[in-house]
């Protein structure tokens, strides 16, 4: 079996939907993320191909101190075959070419002995939570949950930075753009950002605040909006940072399945790393 790896091009963003769905056994598209990868750091995602045809892929975004490499994904009908670790191998080389000194990534149990060959290691837990059944919310708005203006793009940064570990004004800009009216902040009494929680059409999160009021306030605002079907939240099991968390917006949502997230502790080596 003869399996060439490329960079991802918009070209390929068709076949790559179809092999997501497929290898995630789910029917809503993932165009929006893939495009989203190409926006971002054209250059960093890509494919598997055996005879013209696209088999796998695999996406990183690099923040500066860490990468995060998503959407792992390789066709059922190729999976067991090492397409998976070719383009693993590839991903790894090429973030350390660029100079990223960690790989952070969500695993599902099934995925995850991949990456331990790779030496990655368990850093944390996640769980994946989705809405089961609408509930009905009253229609009084939250107090103090305002939608985020393009200039406050720059304090929402800074407010995100210490929590996330690292700058993301790029990504954080994008998802403004897609819908400002599902950018959603709480300040406290100085006006200073508290919280914070993008509402996608899918999914409630990327989600940062400083107290869990903060986080049920932007909860309950974020279900009052429109979704493309059930929406779910990815959640750490423990705080990240020293200046605020993500928080977990459980309520009214149930458990749908659990991740590991992995992470690289020392240099990569051509597909052997320490990490995950």
């Amino acid at each position: 079996m003869t399996v060439s790896v490329h960079a991802f091009t918009e070209t390929a963003l068709e076949a790559v939907d179809e092999i997501i769905k497929a290898a995630y056994n789910i029917q809503e598209s993932r165009k929006e993320s893939l495009r989203r990868y190409l926006a971002l750091q054209p250059g960093d995602s890509f494919v598997a191909e055996q005879n013209d045809a696209v088999i796998g892929f695999g996406g990183a975004i690099e923040y500066g101190p860490f990468a995060y490499i998503g959407l792992m994904c390789v066709h059922p009908s190729m999976q067991n075959q090492g397409v998976g670790g070719l383009l693993l191998d590839h991903l790894l080389v090429w973030l350390e070419a660029r100079g990223s000194p960690t790989v952070l990534l969500d695993a599902t149990p099934a995925g995850a002995p991949l990456y331990k060959r790779y030496g990655f290691i368990e850093d944390d837990r996640t769980v994946v939570l989705r809405q089961t059944q609408r509930v009905l919310l009253s229609q009084d708005q939250p107090e103090d949950v305002s939608i985020l203006n393009e200039e406050d793009l720059p304090a929402l940064v800074a407010f995100d930075a210490p929590c996330f570990g690292a700058d993301r004004h790029a990504i954080l800009a994008s998802y403004l753009a897609d819908d400002p009216q599902r950018a959603l902040v709480v300040r406290n009494a100085n006006r200073q950002i508290t919280g914070y929680l993008i509402s996608q059409l899918r999914t409630l999160g990327p989600c940062v605040a400083r107290a869990p009021e903060d986080a049920e306030r932007l909860l309950l605002h974020a279900l009052t909006l429109p979704f493309d079907g059930e929406p779910g939240v990815i959640s750490y099991c423990q705080p990240l940072g020293e200046q605020g968390r993500v928080t977990t917006c459980q309520s009214q949502l149930a458990p749908s399945s659990t991740s590991l997230s992995y992470h690289s502790r020392s240099k990569i080596n051509h597909g052997y790393t320490n990490n995950d």
